[in-house]
């Protein structure tokens, strides 16, 4: 039998940085890959919701196995107190990530800024635009973009 166990990476400075004074609640990992995220999350005594099209063997409470570009999963309405997309970009997500946060939820996303999937700092912001931002960034390498919804009244932009 194959040990298919996964080595647990840290997750991103940037993220530990800006969330880990949040309160916890409700939270969904998107793209979450081995789980480093949704792991120091749960860890941290939020309620994480895993999405991955891998299975994952990293030990995420509750994991949903989904393929995001054929939106196999739906996110819910207003549901998630956090919602995180780190270094995974899809841009037809971004208003379905937008209206599931919770008002005075935080959503924290990343991507690279090169190659067949390359964002910016700009379309997240631009995607995100009213709501407060909290950390941003990018480099050669990526962007990253943390920021609370700060009311009922945004409008995410298409």
């Amino acid at each position: 039998m194959e040990n298919r166990s996964i080595e647990r990476r840290e997750p991103a400075p940037e993220l530990i940085q800006a969330l880990a004074n949040l309160t916890p609640g409700k939270a969904l990992d998107l793209a979450c890959g081995s789980g480093r995220h949704a792991l120091w999350l749960a860890e941290r005594g939020w309620k994480v919701t895993g999405v991955d099209l891998e299975e994952n063997t990293g030990g995420i409470p509750h994991f949903v196995r989904a393929d995001l570009e054929r939106h196999e999963y739906a996110i819910e309405p207003a549901a998630w107190d956090l919602i995180v997309c780190w270094l995974y970009w899809q841009p037809d997500l971004l208003p379905e990530i937008a209206r599931g946060v919770r008002p005075g939820g935080v959503v924290a996303l990343a991507g690279k800024t090169t190659g067949r999937f390359a964002t910016s700092l700009e379309n997240y912001r631009r995607a995100f635009r009213g709501w407060h931002e909290l950390a941003s960034g990018e480099n050669e390498a990526r962007a990253f973009f943390i920021a609370r919804r700060v009311g009922n009244g945004e409008k995410f932009i298409d």
